[in-house]
């Protein structure tokens, strides 16, 4: 409740009591207080009655409550006391020594697997020189060749191993030449020594034909040396031969052909291909009729064309027949064009 309030209340409570007092009927109101004057019948000696004086009414002066200052009590601030964190010792942890277990290894057993038969690759022999051969007969030398000759066959090895080895046929005086001049067969062979009992030789055979005038080489005879090829299994010597003719010439004429030439061997009674003869700078001729050792006109061997030949033909024909296909077009259409330009 306000001051206001509460003098207003006091007021009213004095007036209450005053008239409870004098007999004066105050009408209920607090802003104005009317007095009411109760006739008395009591007759009563004349009085003068004094009119009580209206109260003044004095407020009462508001008591103002002067809130005693707040005293600000300045707390010290608490004193934080860091206590240190517990060192924490960590023992270190007791060693745990694992002693390993016995480790008892036992060996697989060995299986003993027999080796396939390998192929041994020996190193290459360097490339044949040339040599020149002659076979003389009775009034005329009948054979004059010169060529490079290399032998590649291939052998089993005492060790089941399949491998093979390169023999030259030496061009120096070590090669002997023999042979026979005959009127419509002539041979020559060509011998030289590896050791003291076994000789290698290379024979070959030329035939005429009377018809066609011409000879070539019939047939080739190969023997050698056991002793030429390393842990061969065998001990005998080697005998191989060609069969097939070549080299088909005209009588008077020389044969020519300077590349390599490849000729296979086989084995007599055999069809099997067991080695190669390989034949460079080939020129002979056979069923001569004079003592010299000059060739007659060379007939060369047919070199091989290479690939890019009948590319380039090829290529040059195509072009052409779209050069062709092209004009063709062309002047049709311009022949069209003139037919409507002429309606």
């Amino acid at each position: 409740m306000s001051s206001a309030k509460m003098l207003k209340v006091g007021i009213l409570c004095l007036c209450w009591a005053a008239t409870l007092a004098t007999g004066v009927q105050i009408v209920p109101g607090i802003d104005d207080i009317v007095p009411v004057i109760f006739n008395s019948t009591t007759t009563a000696p004349k009085t003068s009655t004094t009119p009580i004086p209206q109260n003044s009414t004095t407020e009462v002066p508001q008591t103002t409550t002067t809130p005693a200052p707040q005293t600000n009590t300045t707390s010290a601030p608490p004193t934080t006391t860091t206590s240190k964190p517990p060192t924490t010792t960590t023992s270190a942890p007791p060693t745990t020594t694992t002693s390993a277990p016995p480790t008892t290894t036992s060996k697989p057993p060995t299986t003993t697997t027999s080796k396939p038969p390998t192929s041994t690759t020996p190193a290459p022999v360097p490339a044949p020189t040339a040599g020149m051969w002659t076979v003389n007969g009775t009034n005329a030398t009948c054979i004059v060749i010169e060529m490079a000759v290399q032998f590649n066959i291939s052998y089993t090895t005492k060790d089941q191993n399949e491998t093979y080895q390169e023999v030259d046929l030496p061009a120096d005086n070590k090669t002997l030449a023999t042979g026979v001049c005959g009127s419509l067969e002539q041979n020559l062979t060509l011998s030289w020594n590896t050791s003291i009992t076994v000789n290698n030789s290379l024979t070959l055979h030329f035939v005429q034909n009377s018809t066609t005038k011409q000879y070539s080489l019939h047939h080739l005879e190969v023997i050698l040396d056991p002793q030429n090829f390393p842990n061969i299994i065998t001990s005998t010597p080697v005998k191989l031969i060609h069969e097939p003719h070549q080299f088909s010439t005209s009588l008077s004429n020389s044969y020519r052909c300077l590349k390599v030439q490849s000729l296979n061997l086989t084995a007599e009674g055999h069809n099997e291909t067991v080695g190669f003869l390989k034949i460079d700078d080939l020129q002979f001729q056979a069923f001569r009729g004079d003592n010299s050792t000059t060739f007659g006109f060379a007939e060369d061997c047919a070199f091989d064309t290479p690939d890019i030949v009948p590319i380039a033909v090829g290529c040059a024909l195509a072009v052409l027949v779209v050069i062709v296909l092209v004009a063709y077009l062309v002047g049709r259409r311009r022949n069209q064009a003139r037919g409507y330009l002429s309606m």
